[in-house]
């Protein structure tokens, strides 16, 4: 059996840009970290919220990622960390920074990439 330190999940994002409503993605991402903590009863379990999609704060896809995040960081996980990730790429007016995401705003790019696995090894290192 698997008995890992801890698990990292971040999931969602497809769901909401393919038509999913953010309760649903909400109500999902609730059960994949749910089923986690029973799968993996030894492990620190991390939910990174979605990575913010959209270049400008108030664009729709935004708009549905924020509340995605309300929603998670209200719910009472019984182990899991919550953790929104969405101040790692932007700037202090809640928009994209400049050469982390691809012209679609929803792929990191490599720098992007590089932000993610910091903090993420922050995350890790923490022990939280």
């Amino acid at each position: 059996m698997c008995r890992p330190g801890c698990v990292v999940i971040a999931v969602g994002i497809n769901n909401l840009i393919g038509g999913d409503t953010p309760d649903d993605t909400s109500e999902g991402i609730i059960r994949v970290a749910e089923e986690a903590e029973k799968v993996f009863p030894d492990s620190r379990i991390i939910l990174l919220g979605l990575y913010p999609a959209g270049k400008e704060k108030r664009s729709a896809i935004r708009t549905k990622c924020d509340s995605v995040h309300r929603q998670l960081g209200a719910h009472n996980f019984a182990r899991t960390l919550y953790v929104g990730p969405t101040a790692w790429f932007t700037d202090r007016n809640g928009d994209m920074r400049d050469g982390l995401y691809s012209g679609d705003s929803v792929h990191f790019t490599p720098e992007g990439y590089r932000v993610a696995a910091e903090h993420i090894l922050r995350l890790l290192r923490s022990g939280e």
